[in-house]
């Protein structure tokens, strides 16, 4: 039962992410990275050449990155704040498996157009930049990071909406610029905090970063890309579920706070 209400949430969310604004926010996040390597080449920079990756760290920040991440923090973070606001979640929290259902159902939409987004915005890179050779490598290598990134984040969001109702986009701001943007590219251990550092070594698994150019060194992590890759599942996978397990004991309130 509790499956099928969250697939029902699915399908009601994608449908709704089919009416004319959100599809134009979408795409004009999908034509932003294209726009931005296409501007970088009329300004006569070489994007591409022996031994170096530019290209590739380019791609990175501004699709998986940027994209996916700002997607998401638009899309996940809200989710609960937004059933609260419109008083919706009072009638969810007495359906049977309700409060879960929306969650999962949400997130899972969350997610899907991140993903589509996010590879639309690739292929379009791909067809501007044209890279000399690796290009199928390439897409493949991007297509991953964006399925990854968008798991954890819309899971990291998800999950810091659940824990400050009221403050959910804020708060999903903060953490993006402190830890992501901050903390992230501190050559410390510290940086495993944040979900960049395995997005970033799993680029570097890819494209031999970590040597190349060497100001790399520790901020890329040198494990084999297959523990990169569980670990962020495995993380999505928890937060997801600590995130349904906090909603479903929690008592919300339309009117007044957030418990």
């Amino acid at each position: 039962m509790a499956l099928w209400s969250a697939w029902v949430v699915f399908l009601f969310e994608c449908r709704r992410a089919l009416r004319p604004g959100h599809l134009a926010l979408a795409a004009a996040m999908a034509v932003f990275p294209a726009a931005v390597i296409a501007l970088v080449q009329l300004q006569g920079a070489r994007l591409e050449t022996r031994g170096d990756h530019l290209w590739v760290l380019l791609f990175f920040v501004l699709i998986p990155e940027a994209v996916c991440l700002l997607g998401l923090l638009l899309w996940a973070s809200p989710i609960l704040q937004a059933e609260v606001e419109a008083k919706t979640w009072t009638y969810l929290a007495v359906r049977p498996g309700g409060k879960p259902a929306i969650l999962v159902g949400k997130y899972a939409a969350a997610v899907v157009r991140a993903i589509l987004t996010g590879l639309a915005a690739l292929t379009l890179a791909m067809a501007v930049f044209r890279p000399a050779e690796g290009a199928l490598h390439g897409w493949a290598c991007f297509a991953s990071l964006v399925v990854l990134s968008s798991l954890a984040y819309g899971s990291l969001y998800l999950f810091l909406g659940v824990l400050f109702v009221r403050r959910a986009m804020a708060i999903a701001v903060v953490y993006t610029f402190a830890l992501e943007f901050l903390v992230g590219w501190i050559p410390a251990v510290v940086n495993q905090l944040s979900v960049q550092y395995y997005l970033r070594s799993l680029l570097g698994q890819w494209y031999n970063l970590p040597g190349n150019p060497g100001w790399l060194r520790g901020i890329v992590g040198a494990a084999p890309a297959w523990q990169y890759a569980l670990t962020l599942v495995g993380v999505a996978a928890a937060l997801l579920a600590l995130s349904a397990l906090i909603v479903r004991r929690r008592e919300l309130v339309a009117n007044h706070g957030d418990a």
